[in-house]
């Protein structure tokens, strides 16, 4: 994992998923994306805009998990604990809420957080 000065508001968290595959969550100052990489080939999947950054709202490091369904099907970001962004692997479906605040709900819809 690489990391930026969180308190500039740039990082970069991921994790392995299936073989060859990284999910990436990347603050990059101004808007937070979730996306799938493939690292060899340098190619980008799949990416969610879930965030920009405003005087309501400001994400550090620590506020973002990424996380992997059980059985690696999906892909999630949790931000502040609320899954705010998933993407299927299979179809490249994804469900977002966009976080315009700490107060924004996150996705309740049960058959996307199934496997969570």
């Amino acid at each position: 994992m690489e990391s930026g000065d969180s308190s500039e508001g740039e990082f970069v968290k991921e994790t392995a998923g299936p073989p060859g595959l990284f999910a990436v969550f990347e603050d990059d100052g101004e808007t937070g994306y979730l996306y799938l990489y493939e690292p060899g080939g340098r190619e980008v999947f799949h990416h969610l805009h879930t965030y920009d950054r405003s005087p309501d709202l400001t994400v550090h490091e620590e506020d973002v998990r990424v996380v992997w369904s059980e059985d690696l099907s999906k892909v999630g970001v949790q931000i502040w604990g609320l899954m705010r962004g998933i993407i299927k692997l299979a179809t490249g479906q994804d469900c977002r809420v966009r976080v315009e605040n700490r107060d924004t709900p996150g996705i309740d819809d049960a058959d996307w957080l199934s496997g969570f």
